[in-house]
């Protein structure tokens, strides 16, 4: 199925884009957001490792977690935003920008729709639209930081490959 989504995603970005000369892949971009994350990252998978209880209890830890998340979905957003512009898409939202990745054939489908709950996550951190379970954040971190470590893999071997036909 990759290689049909490749290339259906190829064909489509052909004639979507027919006509329109493709923004160079902005390397210095996704190379300093990816180091934003992988910052972050570590910071975070500290406070998964322990006990899902201490960490519910531990105020300044849960503060720190949330703004760590919402810096690694925004630092992954800008990648985001930047790959879907070149290629002429603009999504209205964080979760819609992960969504057309995967439209695109940058993203597995499973991988943006992950990307694209933890967006919506990031909005109910930020907006507070609702209250967030801290129990369930803590279990998220053991789990979503696996998918930005996707996401950061997928980015880069999407960029190699763009780079490489630019130059």
């Amino acid at each position: 199925m990759d290689g049909f989504r490749t290339s259906r995603s190829s064909a489509w970005r052909r004639e979507y884009n027919s006509g329109v000369t493709p923004v160079p892949v902005n390397l210095d971009l996704i190379r300093s957001r990816a180091a934003d994350i992988r910052v972050e990252m570590e910071r975070l998978r500290a406070y998964a490792s322990g006990p899902t209880d201490a960490f519910a209890a531990d105020a300044e830890k849960v503060r720190a977690a949330r703004y760590g998340l919402i810096v690694v979905v925004e630092a992954a957003a800008a990648i985001c935003t930047h790959l879907c512009a070149r290629l002429g898409r603009a999504p209205d939202s964080y979760p819609g920008c992960f969504a057309a990745l995967g439209e695109l054939g940058i993203l597995d489908a499973g991988l943006a729709e992950k990307l694209s709950a933890l967006a919506r996550l990031r909005n109910l951190l930020v907006h507070g639209y609702g209250r967030v379970d801290d129990r369930r954040l803590h279990g998220l971190m053991r789990t979503g930081l696996d998918d930005l470590e996707a996401f950061l893999t997928a980015v880069g071997d999407y960029a190699r490959r763009e780079s490489g036909a630019q130059g």
